[in-house]
C-alpha cells in the first residue's frame, strides 16, 4: 500500500499503458521478433555471447574466439535472460521485450518527476508522453535490443539524484559517502555505454566545484578546447587529410591543451565570478590566459615532435586554435555574466581560493574519482588479462576503418554538418529534435529561396530558436539559472558534446544513431524548458491553465493510442505459421551447409543466434577476438579463420576485395552457391595462386 502511494495517478497509468502495450507485443508470433522488432544485427551479438556464457563457452560469439566487443552492463543484464535460449531462442526475446519496457516506464516516470518538480505538471506530462511514445526514440532506444535502455535509465537516474543533491548540499553538510555514491552512479552510467565516460568525468567536476563559478565554466571550457583544437586542424588540412593523417595528433594536442589552458584560465582569474571584475578586465584576463596557454601547448607539442613522441601536426593550426578558443572563452563568460547577480563585486583571488579549498577538493575528488577510476581500472585490467586488449575490440576496429581510404564500411565525418552529427536524412546525434529545424528551414525557403537552401536555412532556424530561447531565459535569469542547475544542463551539454566529438574528431568509421542517448535526454529536457517558458503566461490564468491540462492529457491519450495501434499492426498473433523459418537466410544456410559447419560471415549476428547446429564466425571483427583483428590488419585473416575451424564463408566476394579486407580472401575462395547478394564459398586451406 505504501509503495503504491509513492506514485501519482499519471505515473501509474503511464506505466500500465507502457507495460500493457509491450506485454501484448511479447506474445506475438515468433517470426515477428527478428523481422519486425529486434531487427538490428548488432543486438544479436549480445544475445549469442550471453547465451554462450550461460552454456559454458565463455565470452564468445562463436564458441571459439574470446571477445569483448560489447558494453558490459547490458551484457550482465542479458546473461540470465538468454540462459533461456537453450529451450527456445525466441523465448528470451519475449522476456527481454518486457524487461526493456520496465526500463522505459521507469525512465519516463523519472523524467516526469524531474520536470514536474522544476517546471510544471503540464510540461512533465508532455515530456513523459513524448519520451514513451515517440516512434524515433522508441525505435532507436527501446526496440533494437541494444544497450540503450539501460544507458537512458542510468543517465536519467543520475540526473535525478544530482537534482536531489543540489537541494541538500546548500543546507546540509556533505559527507564523502554521498560523493562516493554519486561516483558509483556515474560508473554505472559509464558501464552502460563506455563512451559515456566523458559525462561521468564531467559529473565529478560539477559536484566537486559546487558553490563556485568553476562548476559552470570548466565543463564547457573543456568542450570548447576540444572543438577549437580539432576544428582548427580540419580548417587547415581539410576533412580527408585530417581523417587519414592528422586525427590522432589533433587529439593528442587537445589533451595537452585541456590541461594547460584550464590551469592558465584558472590562475589568470577566468574562473572567478564574472561580476567580480569589469567586463574589460575579464576580457583582458581571458586574452592573456589564452595566448600564453596556446603558446605553451604549441611548445610542448613541438617538443614532443622533436623527441619523436608526437605525430605530424600543422603548426598554423595553433594560431587558428588561439583565435577560436579566445572567441568562445569570451562568449561563454559574457553569457554567464548576463545570468549572474549584479550585486557580486568581490571574489577570492585564484591562489587564495586554491589554498582554502584544496583539501576539500582533494578528499572529495578522491572519493568520487576513486570509485569511478577504480572500477574503470578493474574493467581495463580484466579485459587485458581475459582478452589481450584493454578496451572493446569493436571500437578499435571502427577507428581503424575510419583511417582507411574507400572502406567497405561506414566512413568518418566528411563535412561540418556531420562533424556536429547533424543529418538531414535522419540518424544524427540530435534526432528527432532537429526535425523541428528542418521543417522551419523548408518554411524559410518558401520566403527566401537560395541555392544551398537546406543547410543555410537550417542554421537560420537553429540560431533563431536559440536566440528566442536565450531571450526567454534572460527574462527570468535567476529562476532560469536555478533550473539549469537543478536539471544538470551544464554537465549534460559538456558530456554529450565531448562524447560526440570523440567520434567525429577521431576518424571513427561507423557511428550509429543509438549512440546518442545523452543527447536525446538533453534535448528532451531542453525542449521541456523552452515549452515551459512559452506556456508560463497561460499557466498564470486559471481557466487557461485548466484548459492546458486537459489539452495535454488529450495529447497523451492520442500519442498512446497511435503508438499502440502501430505496435498492434506490426506484432501480430496467429498470423505467421509456427513452423515458418525465423529468417529466410537462416533456412537457406541450413539447406546448403552440413550440420556442424563453422561458417565465416560478415556481420552475422542474427544468423549466428538463430542458426541450428552450425557456428557463425564474425569476419568483420566486431564480435571476434583481438587476435583476429591483428590477423585482419596483417592480411592473414583467411589463415587465422581456417586454423580456427572455418571451412565455409557466406559473404559478398566483391566486398572482400576492398578495405578493410584488401582482397586477402580471394586466393582462398571457391563459390558453390548464391543468395541475396552473398555467396556460399569454400575456404581453402592453401591459396589457389
Amino acid at each position: 500500500k505504501n509503495f503504491v502511494k509513492q506514485f501519482s495517478l499519471f505515473e501509474i497509468l503511464l506505466t500500465i499503458v507502457i507495460l500493457g502495450i509491450h506485454i501484448q507485443a511479447s506474445l506475438a508470433d515468433a517470426y515477428t521478433f527478428p523481422n519486425y522488432w529486434f531487427k538490428r544485427d548488432d543486438a544479436y551479438y549480445y544475445f549469442k555471447v550471453a547465451q554462450n556464457i550461460t552454456e559454458g563457452y565463455g565470452s564468445t560469439f562463436d564458441g571459439i574466439n574470446l571477445t569483448n566487443g560489447y558494453h558490459p552492463l547490458w551484457m550482465l543484464i542479458c546473461i540470465p535472460i538468454f540462459a533461456l535460449a537453450r529451450f527456445d531462442v525466441i523465448l528470451p526475446l519475449r522476456v527481454l521485450l518486457v524487461v526493456i519496457a520496465l526500463m522505459q516506464a521507469t525512465t519516463a516516470v523519472l523524467l516526469y518527476r524531474l520536470i514536474k518538480k522544476h517546471l510544471s505538471h503540464a510540461v512533465a506530462v508532455l515530456a513523459a508522453t513524448f519520451w514513451s511514445f515517440n516512434f524515433y526514440i522508441h525505435q532507436t532506444v527501446y526496440q533494437m535490443g541494444l544497450e540503450t535502455p539501460i544507458a537512458a535509465l542510468a543517465i536519467v537516474y543520475l540526473i535525478y539524484k544530482l537534482s536531489q543533491f543540489e537541494e541538500t548540499w546548500r543546507t546540509e553538510k556533505v559527507n564523502l559517502k554521498q560523493i562516493a555514491w554519486l561516483g558509483f552512479l556515474s560508473a554505472i552510467v559509464m558501464f552502460s555505454r563506455l563512451d559515456l565516460i566523458f559525462l561521468a568525468v564531467i559529473i565529478g567536476v560539477w559536484i566537486l566545484f559546487r558553490g563556485t563559478p568553476i562548476r559552470y565554466l570548466l565543463p564547457l571550457d573543456i568542450l570548447i578546447i576540444f572543438i577549437s583544437m580539432t576544428s582548427s586542424v580540419i580548417l587547415r588540412v581539410g576533412f580527408s587529410a585530417y581523417n587519414t593523417t592528422y586525427a590522432s595528433s589533433a587529439v593528442e594536442a587537445t589533451v595537452i591543451a585541456v590541461i594547460v589552458k584550464t590551469l592558465s584560465l584558472y590562475f589568470f582569474g577566468a574562473y572567478q565570478h564574472p561580476r567580480a571584475n569589469s567586463i574589460l578586465k575579464n576580457v583582458i584576463n581571458i586574452f592573456y590566459a589564452t595566448i600564453i596557454s596556446s603558446a605553451i601547448t604549441a611548445g610542448i607539442y613541438l617538443l614532443l615532435l622533436q623527441i619523436g613522441v608526437g605525430e605530424n601536426f600543422p603548426r598554423s593550426a595553433f594560431a587558428l586554435d588561439f583565435g577560436i578558443s579566445l572567441l568562445l572563452f569570451t562568449a561563454l563568460r559574457l553569457t554567464f555574466h548576463l545570468f549572474t547577480n549584479p550585486g557580486i563585486r568581490q571574489a577570492e583571488t585564484p591562489l587564495v581560493q586554491f589554498k582554502s579549498n584544496i583539501k576539500t577538493w582533494f578528499n572529495e575528488g578522491l572519493a568520487f574519482y576513486g570509485v569511478l577510476g577504480g572500477l574503470l581500472i578493474i574493467y581495463i585490467l580484466f579485459n587485458h588479462l581475459a582478452f589481450g586488449t584493454s578496451s572493446p575490440v569493436s571500437g578499435q576496429i571502427k577507428r581503424w576503418w575510419g583511417t582507411l581510404p574507400n572502406s567497405a564500411y561506414d566512413r568518418p565525418t566528411s563535412d561540418w554538418l556531420s562533424y556536429f552529427l547533424i543529418d538531414s536524412k535522419g540518424g544524427g546525434a540530435w534526432e528527432p529534435f532537429t526535425d523541428v529545424f528542418w521543417y522551419m528551414s523548408n518554411f524559410i525557403y518558401l520566403i527566401v529561396p537560395s541555392k544551398d537552401a537546406r543547410n543555410e536555412h537550417f542554421y537560420t532556424a537553429l540560431f533563431l530558436v536559440l536566440f528566442i530561447f536565450l531571450v526567454l531565459l534572460l527574462l527570468k535569469k535567476t529562476w532560469s539559472l536555478r533550473v539549469i542547475t537543478r536539471l544538470g544542463f551544464i554537465p549534460l551539454i559538456a558530456g554529450s558534446g565531448i562524447q560526440l566529438l570523440s567520434y567525429t574528431a577521431t576518424a571513427y568509421g561507423g557511428a550509429k544513431e543509438w549512440y546518442w542517448v545523452s543527447q536525446m535526454i538533453l534535448l528532451t529536457l531542453g525542449f521541456s524548458l523552452l515549452t515551459h517558458l512559452i506556456l508560463k503566461p497561460l499557466q498564470k490564468i486559471k481557466v487557461a491553465s485548466r484548459l492546458l491540462e486537459v489539452a495535454v492529457l488529450i495529447i497523451a491519450v492520442y500519442y498512446a493510442y497511435n503508438f499502440n495501434r502501430v505496435v498492434s499492426i506490426v506484432m501480430v498473433r496467429d498470423y505467421f505459421p509456427p513452423d515458418r523459418a525465423y529468417m529466410e537466410v537462416v533456412a537457406y544456410i541450413e539447406e546448403n551447409t552440413p550440420p556442424g559447419s563453422v561458417i565465416g560471415m560478415t556481420g552475422g549476428g542474427n544468423v549466428g543466434y538463430l542458426l541450428k547446429d552450425r557456428i557463425i564466425v564474425n569476419m568483420d571483427g566486431l564480435i571476434n577476438s583481438y587476435e583476429y583483428f591483428q590477423a585482419l590488419k596483417d592480411g592473414e585473416a583467411p589463415i587465422y579463420l581456417h586454423e580456427h575451424g572455418v571451412t565455409i564463408l557466406f559473404a559478398n566476394p566483391r566486398l572482400l576485395l576492398i578495405p578493410p579486407y584488401y582482397g586477402q580472401f580471394a586466393p582462398y575462395l571457391v563459390r558453390y552457391s548464391s543468395y541475396g547478394g552473398k555467396d556460399l564459398l569454400y575456404l581453402l586451406e592453401e591459396p589457389k595462386y
